[in-house]
């Protein structure tokens, strides 16, 4: 167990040296602090006071040129000439129709004399140039005073530093030359200019970049340097010693990182059971994977954070207590030592556990960030609504961020005010239209559960949600004729009951009653042959309903078979007609034929096809009105052939023809005809699994059916 933790140990330090060296390594390996960033700002910092305060200081003789273009700016710097004299007119006119009004006549007095010599003064700018050259002039000299005072405030800091330099510069346009100390033959830092690359006041960069134009004028070569023991007296000793202890702490991690970087390669192998086998280990297994990603994530976050923290305890500016200081940066290092341990284990126990395949996209699938991620991803199932939800989202963070701003910058009310009347209230007042409509939606969804579907939904528009409108409406269309089929549907069941009850039932009866009367024992012959010529009739016709109602299950279930081939329909119906016609002869009709002169083949279950035509010229034959015509056609289409039989019923139909495809339906409702009543349903289920279509047409007394199926 011990090899465990000085394992975590070993690699934190490694982790944490290697950061570390990488951060602070570039800046401090094989370089002195007169090379680090702190020092050169501090020297720019000198020189600018040593530029202003020695080598070219403020004065106030100095001869001040005026340009014709600063004669001109100092003009117009408040706008032309009628655009100031306007200005001062409008500054005084109420406060002279005030006194006016009171009947104060002094102040007005006043007031028109102050504001008249204004006007005289501005008029004069414009007038003579050497009025505004004098002006000009006054301007700068107060410039100058400004700037010398605030020179004077900062000589003190000046002083504090100047002491620490030796220098010799030399004006090279005066040849006047500056000295401090003796030079050194091996100082810590030197900075040498020449005539090509001067000392100049152009280096000036800090508080007193006003000063240019107001500086005496100079170019210097020479020499600036630093001695080491002066560098340590100074204000920068500190640093210095900062600098000097994270070099040596640099090296220090250096050599741990290779040393526990050799550990962990030889006696301090990895074994990832350390670390599995453990009741730390398996609370951890507890926790959600949200949890367990969440705190990995948090870890390292904070092991970067506290990372950066010791980086910089031990790189920024410290406090003149150096011990203390020192506590600070292990106190820092040793936090992040912890934080780096703790995001470490949490890493291996991570890929411990996620390791089996499959194991984290299962538990991802499963967990809460999945299901939130699903939830957000349907909000742009409509990109529609999914931008302007996005709209809405920017709209108002934006709105919230303005109305702070302008409690924080005043000023900001000016863009705010046309922001949110032509932004923000147009937005909300869409977005709660929207919100409204989509309640009204909510509403009639209500009313249609409750199964109030006769008003329409109102549709305004061509939004998602009128979109969803026009979707209701037909779901309530739908509702509405799901309803009244599913009541059609409950009647004709009802009456499919009675009719197989009622064909079921009468041959049925007639075989018991035929049966029992067989068992007299004083039955003549010829009655015992009647009795079974009847029986057999009726089992027959028992049969042939059975028979039918099975086949027409079978075709509606989908589970008849067929054996499709080349098909000559016109040839099979001329064979349908010559069987039935002898039964044509004696039913009194008149059948009127019309086929094509060359063959129309289908791919179709012949078998199966000539049961079609046969229940349908058997249909005419049993309903056809005596007397009448019956016309069978027979035609090629569009690639379809199509057959066509149309006659004049027998018996009175009703106004949906569609019923008669029902089973156990038949044009005869006394049902006296020996008819099955599936005739029809067997026909058209037959058809519609040759992928053809079979309708039924009446038109008063006229029955119309038409058969289509793709021809070859």
């Amino acid at each position: 167990m011990m090899k465990k933790w000085l394992w975590l140990l070993a690699a934190s330090l490694v982790l944490l040296g290697a950061f570390t060296i990488m951060e602070l390594g570039p800046t401090h390996f094989g370089k002195s602090y007169t090379e680090t960033a702190e020092f050169d700002m501090s020297y720019e910092f000198y020189t600018d006071r040593l530029f202003a305060h020695e080598l070219a200081p403020l004065d106030e003789e100095t001869k001040i040129t005026v340009t014709a273009s600063e004669i001109e700016e100092y003009r117009t710097r408040y706008g032309s000439l009628a655009d100031q004299v306007d200005n001062i007119q409008m500054q005084y006119a109420d406060e002279i129709d005030q006194a006016k009004a009171s009947g104060n006549s002094s102040v007005e007095e006043i007031l028109v004399k102050e504001r008249d010599r204004k006007i005289d003064a501005v008029q004069s700018n414009f007038a003579d140039e050497d009025v505004v050259r004098e002006k000009v002039i006054e301007e700068k000299r107060q410039e100058i005073l400004e700037l010398k005072k605030r020179t004077e405030s900062e000589r003190a800091y000046f002083e504090q530093d100047n002491g620490y330099y030796v220098y010799r510069l030399k004006n090279i346009d005066t040849g006047e030359t500056f000295t401090q100390g003796e030079l050194l033959e091996n100082p810590v830092f030197e900075r040498s200019y020449s005539a090509r690359q001067p000392l100049t006041d152009t280096e000036m960069d800090y508080s007193l970049d006003d000063t240019d134009g107001f500086l005496g004028e100079g170019r210097f070569e020479g020499t600036i340097q630093v001695d080491r023991e002066l560098l340590a007296a100074s204000n920068l000793g500190i640093e210095l010693q900062r600098f000097t202890l994270a070099k040596s702490i640099l090296y220090i991690f250096s050599i741990i990182t290779v040393a526990g970087l050799g550990l962990l390669l030889t006696v301090l192998k990895f074994r990832l059971e350390w670390f599995t086998f453990s009741s730390l280990y398996e609370k951890w297994t507890g926790w959600s994977i949200e949890i367990r990603l969440v705190a990995f994530i948090l870890s390292g976050i904070y092991a970067l954070y506290a990372s950066f923290s010791a980086f910089y305890a031990l790189n920024s500016s410290w406090r003149d207590d150096y011990a203390l200081n020192i506590v600070d940066s292990i106190l820092e290092f040793g936090v992040a030592l912890a934080v780096i341990a703790l995001a470490l284990l949490q890493g291996i126990y991570l890929f411990a556990y996620y390791k089996k395949p499959g194991l984290l996209r299962n538990e991802f699938q499963n967990s809460l960030i999945h299901r939130n991620l699903l939830v957000m991803r349907q909000a742009f199932l409509n990109k529609t609504i999914g931008v302007q939800m996005l709209i809405l989202l920017i709209v108002i963070f934006f709105w919230g961020f303005g109305t702070l701003l302008t409690v924080v910058v005043p000023g900001m009310v000016l863009l705010w005010i046309p922001a949110t009347l032509l932004i923000g209230i147009p937005v909300l007042v869409m977005m709660m239209k929207r919100f409204g409509y989509l309640n009204v939606l909510m509403q009639e969804t209500e009313a249609m559960a409750m199964g109030q579907l006769n008003q329409p939904v109102p549709v305004a528009g061509n939004s998602p949600l009128a979109n969803h409108a026009r979707q209701l409406n037909r779901l309530k269309e739908g509702v509405r004729l799901s309803m009244t089929e599913q009541a059609k549907s409950e009647r004709l069941k009802t009456e499919l009951i009675t009719n197989v009850s009622h064909d079921l039932r009468t041959p049925l009866t007639s075989i018991i009653t035929y049966t029992d009367l067989l068992k007299a024992p004083d039955l003549s012959d010829e009655d015992r042959l009647s009795y079974a010529a009847i029986l057999d009739r009726k089992s027959q016709r028992l049969k042939t309903l059975i028979e039918d109602l099975f086949e027409v299950s079978k075709m509606a279930s989908g589970n008849m078979e067929l054996q499709r081939s080349k098909l000559d329909v016109a040839q099979l119906l001329q064979q349908a007609l010559a069987e039935h016609a002898e039964d044509i002869c004696q039913s009194g009709l008149d059948f009127r034929v019309s086929l094509p002169e060359r063959p129309i083949q289908v791919y179709a279950d012949g078998q199966k096809w000539w049961r079609v035509l046969d229940n349908l010229i058997l249909n005419a034959i049993k309903y056809a009105l005596p007397g009448t015509r019956v016309y069978v056609t027979l035609e090629e289409m569009d690639g379809q052939a199509q057959f066509i039989i149309k006659n004049i019923t027998r018996y009175e139909l009703g106004e949906n023809p569609d019923e008669l495809f029902e089973r156990f339906k038949r044009g005869d409702a006394s049902r006296q005809t020996e008819g099955s009543g599936l005739g029809l349903a067997i026909a058209q289920s037959i058809v519609e699994l040759h992928g053809g279509t079979m309708k039924i047409e009446v038109d008063g007394d006229l029955f119309k059916v038409t058969v289509t199926i793709n021809s070859l």
